[in-house]
């Protein structure tokens, strides 16, 4: 049965500086001024308007790179270059009817995404920030990165939702319920008005239903669904609970308050 429930994710400097430059709270810098002044982070990438806003993203975070070349900010752009090398990729499939030459130079901008990926692969390989060594276990296959990710949960070094979830991507091959306890304390690090990640609660619903555990996988398939995972149907469960004779009202209060604790960062990890 389910119990009663019991009574950072850190945004980085560099999320809130390019946020701040892109909607031109900054000083002074803009897309515009960038490809003005330093060209070269520009005129590589596609001309077109496709994927202009992941282009922008690219295009100041490489010239924040420039300016300062920190882990921050070369994780943002990898971030921002993987984002733009998918959009790109597709993009460059499609034929331009009367200007075949700009989708060339959608193919030159997806060229280029791989370049600086791996640039950043080879400057980054000897960082210790945890976000780069599991980029680089993750996308890269570097056991030695992954080895030292893992040795950063003993320092305390993955204390963010975002790293714990993580890490339950390693663990969810090698234990289930430890991968749920990960799971759980990644949802207990939220803090007040936190943004949260809803693939965190989907791998909760989904972990649960391959133990069998029905009312769990509802509950915080439920709350996933809430978070806008569209793709979890909810349907089939409760009508088999229903049929269990199992009170799916009550149910949905235990979602209810769950989903309240996270958000107000009170969320203490219910027994299993």
């Amino acid at each position: 049965m389910m119990t009663s429930p019991v009574p950072i994710l850190k945004q980085t400097l560099t999320s809130v500086a390019i946020a701040l430059i892109l909607t031109g709270c900054d000083s002074g810098v803009s897309v515009r001024k960038v490809c003005k002044e330093t060209p070269q982070f520009c005129q590589d990438l596609n001309k077109d308007s496709w994927c202009k806003d992941k282009r922008a993203n690219v295009i100041i975070g490489r010239y924040l790179e420039s300016q300062q070349a920190s882990d921050d900010i070369r994780y943002q752009l990898i971030l921002d270059l993987e984002s733009y090398s998918e959009c790109v990729e597709i993009a460059s499939h499609i034929e331009h009817i009367k200007l075949k030459e700009k989708t060339t130079t959608r193919v030159q901008g997806y060229v280029t995404s791989l370049k600086e990926l791996e640039r950043l692969k080879n400057v980054t390989k000897s960082s210790n920030d945890p976000r780069l060594l599991y980029w680089h276990w993750s996308r890269n296959g570097d056991e030695n990165a992954l080895t030292q990710f893992l040795k950063l949960r003993e320092t305390g070094d993955l204390e963010t939702p975002d790293l714990q979830f993580k890490l339950a991507t390693y663990w969810v091959k090698i234990d289930r319920d430890a991968t749920i306890d990960i799971l759980y304390h990644a949802l207990a690090l939220y803090k007040d008005g936190d943004k949260i990640d809803p693939e965190i609660l989907k791998t909760l619903s989904t972990l649960y239903l391959k133990e069998d555990k029905l009312k769990h996988a509802y509950v915080w398939g439920r709350i996933a669904k809430d978070y806008g995972m569209k793709e979890i149907d909810l349907a089939p469960m409760k009508a088999i609970l229903g049929n269990q004779g199992v009170d799916v009202d009550k149910l949905d209060d235990f979602a209810d308050e769950y989903q309240s604790q996270i958000e107000s960062g009170s969320f203490v990890p219910p027994k299993r």
